[in-house]
C-alpha cells in the first residue's frame, strides 16, 4: 500500500512540474522577449518577401518589353500596371523595413508594420491573374508570392489565416467578375495550395515558438553558468577567474586598488570553528555587494580571507575616504558575534597602461596591507598617485 502511495505522489509531482513548465512557457510567449524575437524574425523575412515580389515586378516589366511577350489573357488591367503595382508597393516597404532594422521601435509596432506589408502583398497576389499571358499558367506568380508569404514570417493565431483568406477572396472575385474559365483540376489545385499554405503557417508558428523557447532557455542557462563561474560561492563576490577575465577592462585607466585582509582570521577559525569564520566572510561579502559593488567598483575574493577591490572612475581622495569609512564601520557588521572582528587595508592608486602594470599595482597594495599588519592591524595604509 505504501508503494502505491509513493507512486501516486511521484506522478502528482510530475504533473506539478509539467504544469509549472507550461505556465513558464505561456509567460514567455506573452513576454516582451518573445515579441522582440517575432519582430526581428518578421523584419528579416518581410525584407525577403518584399525583395522577391519587387524582383517579380521588375522582371515582369522587363519581360513585357521583350520580343517574346504575348498578349494578356485579361486585358482589363494592363500587365504593366500589375507589375508596376508590385514594384511600387514593395520598394517603400523594403526601405521602411531596412530602416526599422537599424532603428528598432516597439516590438508590437514592428510586428504590425510587417503584417500590413504582407497583407498588401496577399491582396496583390490576386491581381497577378491580370498579368497572365496567353499560353501561360494562371496561378504561377500567385503561388510564388503566397508561398513565401505563408512560409517565411511568423503569424499570431488567426493572422495567417486572414492573409490566406484575403488572397483567396481576391482571386475568386477576379475570376467571377471576369468570367474566367478555369479547369476543374486547376481550381482543385489552387484550393489545395491554400490549404497547404495554411498548414505551413501553423507548422511554422509551432516550430518558431518551440525553437525560440529552447534558445531562450539555453541563453538563460548560459547566463546563469557564466555568472556562477565568476562568483565565489561563500561571499557572493567575484572570484579569481572573474579577475583574470576583467584584467583587460582596466587597461589605460585611472584605478584604485585595495587589498583587504581580516585581522586574526585564523584565530576565529581555530577558536570558534570554520562555520564561524564562514559567517564572518559571508557578512562581509553581503555588505560589499549591497553598499559597494557597482559599475565603477568591483570586489573579488582574492583568496582565503583576502578581498581585492578595484575601482575605476573615482577620484583618489573619494576612493581612500570610502576605504576609511568601510574600515571604521566593519566592526558594526559583527556586533552580534562572540568576539569583535577588524580588518586591515592596503591600497594604491594611479594609471595603468596594461595588465602588467595592474598586477604591479595589486602587488603594491598587498605590500601596504602587510605594512598595516605590522603597524598594529585595523588600519588603512597606502599611497595615492603623485
Amino acid at each position: 500500500m505504501k508503494e502505491k502511495g509513493n507512486k501516486k505522489s511521484v506522478h502528482g509531482l510530475s504533473w506539478q512540474f509539467a504544469d509549472e513548465k507550461e505556465a513558464v512557457y505561456a509567460d514567455y510567449l506573452a513576454s516582451e522577449a518573445f515579441a522582440r524575437e517575432v519582430a526581428s524574425n518578421n523584419l528579416t523575412m518581410g525584407i525577403a518577401v518584399s525583395s522577391l515580389i519587387a524582383v517579380i515586378g521588375f522582371l515582369g516589366i522587363f519581360d513585357l518589353n521583350s520580343d517574346y511577350a504575348n498578349i494578356s489573357v485579361l486585358p482589363v488591367i494592363a500587365s504593366e500596371w500589375v507589375y508596376l503595382f508590385l514594384l511600387l508597393a514593395n520598394l517603400p516597404n523594403l526601405f521602411l523595413l531596412l530602416w526599422l532594422q537599424k532603428h528598432p521601435q516597439a516590438a508590437e509596432l514592428e510586428i504590425r508594420i510587417c503584417f500590413a506589408n504582407l497583407a498588401v502583398n496577399a491582396i496583390l497576389s490576386g491581381f497577378t491573374l491580370y498579368s497572365t499571358q496567353e499560353g501561360s499558367s494562371y496561378f504561377f506568380e500567385l503561388v510564388l508570392m503566397m508561398m513565401v508569404i505563408c512560409v517565411f514570417p511568423y503569424y499570431k493565431a488567426g493572422h495567417g489565416l486572414s492573409l490566406v483568406a484575403l488572397s483567396l477572396l481576391m482571386i475568386s472575385a477576379i475570376i467571377l467578375v471576369n468570367h474566367v474559365q478555369i479547369a476543374w483540376q486547376d481550381t482543385y489545385d489552387l484550393f489545395l495550395f491554400y490549404v497547404i499554405g495554411q498548414a505551413c503557417i501553423v507548422l511554422r508558428r509551432c516550430w518558431f515558438r518551440q525553437s525560440s523557447w529552447y534558445n531562450y532557455i539555453l541563453h538563460q542557462a548560459n547566463g546563469t553558468l557564466f555568472v556562477s563561474s565568476r562568483t565565489d560561492e561563500l561571499t557572493g563576490l567575484y572570484n579569481r577567474l572573474a579577475l583574470r577575465e576583467d584584467f583587460p577592462n582596466y587597461s589605460k585607466q585611472e584605478v584604485g586598488v585595495a587589498m583587504i585582509d581580516l585581522d586574526d582570521f585564523k584565530h576565529f577559525n581555530d577558536n570558534y570553528g570554520h562555520a564561524y569564520g564562514g559567517l564572518v566572510l559571508t557578512r562581509l561579502g553581503r555588505y560589499l555587494q549591497k553598499d559597494w559593488m557597482n559599475e565603477h567598483l568591483r570586489c573579488y575574493r582574492y583568496g582565503g580571507d583576502e578581498i581585492l577591490i578595484i575601482a575605476s572612475g573615482l577620484e583618489d581622495s573619494d576612493f581612500v575616504k570610502k576605504l576609511q569609512i568601510f574600515q571604521a564601520e566593519y566592526a558594526k557588521l559583527n556586533q552580534q558575534l562572540e568576539e569583535p572582528a577588524t580588518l586591515s587595508i592596503g591600497y594604491a592608486t594611479g594609471a595603468v597602461a596594461n595588465e602588467e602594470e595592474l598586477r604591479k599595482m595589486i602587488q603594491l597594495a598587498d605590500n601596504y596591507l602587510y605594512q598595516a599588519k605590522r603597524q598594529g592591524k585595523n588600519q588603512v595604509v597606502g599611497a595615492e598617485k603623485k
